[in-house]
């Protein structure tokens, strides 16, 4: 039966709809990271926020609010600003890019975050409960798609979710959890049955 059932079901999940940011290996471990458009709108807002600082300390001075003396300081301070504030998106963004994988290998969900220290949660798709998929407006819109995936455990009552953020094509992903945590409880119920 497992036999029968297996390729149909590697049909399904090695198709092409895989995310960009996703492989899979010839035992069937399927990885993928943290997707830099997830951050698109950051960027939008740092832009804006950008441009707007520029301006007004531009038109501060035309309009004669700023005086003469003070306008290299006021434009010192613009800059570092502006800096810092760059810095941290881009700090950012490759931390998260560089660092946050996801890999779902045998019947287990591996969730690898951190740049000095790496810190792994695991999660075991049998003792899943429940998914949630979370995408806002600027997901939709600016993101590219990418969403968050909110999944419940029904084990752990102390940490009892697990939150894999910044999917490119989450609905796939979830799909993929899905038809893997069914199959494991089948093959379970199966095993089960046998020994009754």
């Amino acid at each position: 039966m497992n036999n029968t059932n297996s390729p149909n079901e590697s049909s399904a999940l090695n198709n092409n709809t895989l995310p960009d940011n996703t492989t899979q290996n010839i035992a069937g471990k399927r990885e993928w990271s943290y997707s830099g458009k997830a951050m698109r709108a950051q960027f939008i807002l740092y832009l804006i926020v950008s441009l707007l600082a520029i301006g007004g300390v531009g038109y501060s001075h035309v309009a004669g609010l700023i005086y003469d003396n003070l306008l290299m300081y006021v434009w010192l301070g613009i800059v570092v600003l502006l800096t810092l504030l760059w810095l941290h998106f881009y700090v950012t963004y490759f931390y998260r890019v560089w660092t946050i994988k996801y890999k779902l290998e045998g019947n287990c969900l591996y969730c690898y975050k951190g740049f000095f220290t790496q810190k792994c949660d695991t999660l075991e798709l049998m003792y899943i409960c429940d998914l949630q998929l979370v995408r806002t407006l600027f997901d939709i819109i600016l993101n590219g798609g990418v969403g968050k995936l909110i999944i419940f455990s029904s084990i752990d009552k102390t940490d009892s979710k697990l939150v894999i953020s910044g999917i490119d094509n989450p609905h796939h992903i979830l799909e993929l959890i899905e038809k893997t945590r069914t199959k494991l409880r089948e093959q379970r119920a199966i095993i089960s049955g046998n020994n009754n």
